[in-house]
């Protein structure tokens, strides 16, 4: 099966559509307070080194670089491979540091494909033939 990038494109859309899904079923009102259990768990360093708001601060801009380098991938601009790797990595790096917290049923088979989506991104955009459409064309 060859990829297109029409195929590309919708993979991207998706990419961009799951994490706003994800954050609308956690708002749902129907799901239990488990704010008497979250007091129990491990505070991450992030928490322990800054305040919530700067971490939230931080976690916005990452957000916000994940989203143009969507973009980019997108329109399929060179500079969106390597934006979007540097993006992902910094959403590891703070996910890795950001301690533990409790996630509903609902919400956690939305972040699995969401997930599997970012890397199947990274996958698409390094090592298939989808690689050269990325690459600066000189006339």
């Amino acid at each position: 099966m060859e990829l297109t990038k029409n195929t590309f494109k919708k993979i991207v859309l998706c990419s961009v559509i799951f994490p706003f899904l994800y954050l609308t079923v956690e708002s749902l009102p129907f799901f239990s307070d488990y704010e008497v259990l979250e007091k129990d768990l491990n505070l991450s360093y992030i928490d322990q080194l800054i305040s919530i708001e700067v971490s939230l601060v931080i976690m916005s801009l990452i957000f916000l670089t994940n989203l143009i380098s969507l973009i980019l991938l997108y329109l399929f601009k060179p500079i969106g491979r390597p934006f979007y790797l540097c993006s992902y990595l910094l959403i590891i790096l703070f996910l890795m540091f950001d301690g533990d917290w409790i996630q509903y049923s609902l919400s956690y088979p939305i972040e699995i494909v969401s997930s599997f989506l970012e890397v199947f991104i990274l996958y698409l955009i390094y090592l298939t033939p989808l690689k050269e459409e990325f690459e600066t064309k000189t006339i």
